[in-house]
Formats: structure tokens, C-alpha cells, sequence
């Protein structure tokens, strides 16, 4: 979820694919849990203050209402504090923490380095951040977590860089530093501009379509929103028949590239309209899984408040959003 000041423009595109239900189940349903990258700008920062992992009872909840997949915000600054140091043995233990609880419930973990594509402020690439430091990083995180089946790696969120071709380079050493040491971990790529579902095609499709993973196991994770702008600030929503024309392109692109793909935020307000929109998010990605392998909402945790998107429960009672989502994660 972008976190910084920006102004997107809305999509016109008019794509569309068709609607009729592949076979294939969605592999993955399930929701961002926030809260561990709070504060980014208090590093370290305090636990229990500035920043915290998902409260007891948090796993429970929503594997009780069949979800099966948690994205979880984590920053690069906490898990290594030093570029090409040793990783924090604090946060990473409580990382270690949430993934052995998620692993108990049958429930995967989407590890996802939310920096937008910098070290303590500094874009990889401009100097002293490099793309041998983020490839160091994700190293140890392949030899953390390398032998945990249940962990997917989010290899950056929505990275604000100038160039795909630039991220895609840096995305590439990143790879082969997991697959270099070892690890068969599937991954997560993300593009720039937003890391936007409505015109990745264009302006990150040329660049990343020809990343390469000695494993296969790459998918491209994209974000949507639905509010005018595609921004996720504004509690009101499109109207249901522009819903398609954001996930369309990306859905073509897929087919057209051989690769699968992975909504990794998505988020509505509480109003009618916005719900019917959510309704038709759910049905599109249903009726295109040969190349959507899942999902995950934006977002729940224990800090979000009243926040307009949250699916945190409030005094144990459901939030609207949670309703429509149950209609496909029994699918």
C-alpha cells in the first residue's frame, strides 16, 4: 500500500478477457497483515510502540474464514540493520515466530519487504545502496528460510525507481542470490510505477517479462485499486463495469507471456458500490485462476483503527468486506 505522496493516473484501458471458469481452484486466498513495517521512519524502533507483528488469534481468525495465505510487511532496515550484515535475531525471531504459526494452521507466508525499492531512504542502485546489497539480503533471507515450505519471498513492494529495466536487473541478482544459495522458494516479482495490475503491461512488461528463475518458480505479483485514481486513498469506488478494464491487461499479458500472476493488494471501502466491486474482483479472478494464482487483501492488523479498507474484525464482529470475500474462499 503506498504510504508515500503520489498521484496515479486512472486507467481507460478497455481490455477484456473472457469470463468463463477454468477448472483450476485458486491456489491462494488470504489478506496483508500489517503492522511490522510501522514506523519506517524510526529505525530500529520499539516494540509494542512503533511497530508490531500480527496479535495472537490473528492466524485463527482467518484461517477460520478459509483463507490460506498471509502477506506480511516487514522492512529491510529491521531484518538486516547493516547493508550486508547479519540479520536482527529480534525481529527475525519474531518473523520465525508468525511463519511457525501460520505453518501450523496449513497456511502460507508471503514474506514482503515493503521498502518501496530503498535502504533507509536511498533507491537500490543510487549510491551507497547497491544491487549487491539487496542481493546479500535476500541471500540470508534463502538461507533463513530456504527449508521452510510454507514461505513465499516478496522480493520488494512497489519500488519507486525510474527505470524497469533498471529494477529488473536488480530483481534478477536478487534471484540468484536465493537460488544460489539453495533455496527452491517461490518468488515474487513486482514492477514499478505503483506496481499497478492496470498497466503493468506497458510499463513493466518489455523489461521483466524476460526476468529468469533456475527454479520456475517466479510469479508476478501486481496491486489494484479501485477508487477513481487507482491510488487505495479514497473510501468511494468505480462503477462495476470499469472493474474488469484494471485487471484485464495484466490477465493478457499473463496469457500472453507464460507467466502466472498474483494480486497482492486489493482493497475497497465499505459502501454498496465498493462491495459490488469487490464482488466482481472476486468473480473475475475465480474465472481466470489458469494464470491468477491468488490473492491478497489489503489489509488487517492490529493498528489499523478505523481505516476504510480493514478486514480486522471489530469486537469480534466481521467488517463488511469480509462477507463478499467468503463467497470465493470456499471455492
Amino acid at each position: 500500500m503506498r504510504i508515500l505522496t503520489y498521484l496515479r493516473c486512472a486507467a481507460t484501458l478497455s481490455l477484456m478477457v473472457g469470463l468463463s471458469a477454468p477448472s483450476l481452484a485458486q491456489e491462494y486466498k488470504g489478506v496483508n497483515l500489517a503492522g511490522a513495517a510501522y514506523s519506517s521512519n524510526k529505525i530500529p524502533g520499539r516494540y509494542g510502540y512503533d511497530y508490531l507483528f500480527p496479535k495472537p488469534g490473528e492466524v485463527e481468525y482467518f484461517r477460520g474464514k478459509g483463507m490460506n495465505i498471509f502477506r506480511i510487511s516487514v522492512l529491510w532496515e529491521r531484518l538486516q540493520p547493516v547493508r550486508q550484515g547479519a540479520l536482527d535475531p529480534a525481529y527475525l525471531g519474531r518473523l520465525r515466530d508468525f511463519i511457525a504459526e501460520a505453518d501450523r494452521s496449513g497456511a502460507k507466508v508471503v514474506i514482503d519487504v515493503h521498502d518501496y525499492g530503498r535502504y533507509r531512504g536511498v533507491p537500490i542502485g543510487t549510491d551507497p545502496v547497491t544491487s549487491a546489497d539487496f542481493r546479500d539480503f535476500w541471500t540470508r533471507m534463502a538461507v533463513a528460510f530456504g527449508e521452510s515450505p510454507g514461505v513465499m519471498f516478496g522480493l520488494m513492494n512497489e519500488p519507486q525507481l525510474h527505470s524497469a529495466d533498471a529494477w529488473r536487473d536488480i530483481q534478477q541478482q536478487a534471484i540468484l542470490g536465493i537460488r544460489g544459495a539453495g533455496a527452491k522458494t517461490p518468488i515474487l516479482v513486482s514492477g514499478i510505477s505503483w506496481d499497478a495490475a492496470h498497466n503493468f503491461a506497458t510499463v513493466n512488461g518489455p523489461a521483466l517479462q524476460s526476468l529468469q528463475d533456475p527454479a520456475h518458480a517466479l510469479l508476478y505479483e501486481v496491486h489494484e485499486y479501485f477508487d477513481a485514481d487507482s491510488s487505495g486513498r479514497s473510501p468511494d469506488c468505480i462503477p462495476q463495469s470499469q472493474v474488469v478494464g484494471r485487471l484485464a491487461p495484466f490477465t493478457a499479458w499473463l496469457r500472453q507471456t507464460g507467466h502466472k500472476g498474483f494480486l497482492g493488494e486489493f482493497g475497497v471501502g465499505r459502501n454498496d458500490i465498493c462491495l459490488q466491486d469487490l464482488d466482481q474482483v472476486g468473480a473475475y479472478l475465480a474465472a481466470n485462476t489458469d494464470v491468477w494464482t491468488g490473492w491478497t487483501y489489503w489489509a488487517a492488523g492490529p493498528l489499523w483503527g478505523e481505516y476504510m479498507y480493514t478486514l480486522e474484525p471489530k469486537n469480534g464482529t466481521d467488517r463488511p468486506q469480509m462477507a463478499v470475500l467468503q463467497k470465493y474462499l470456499s471455492r
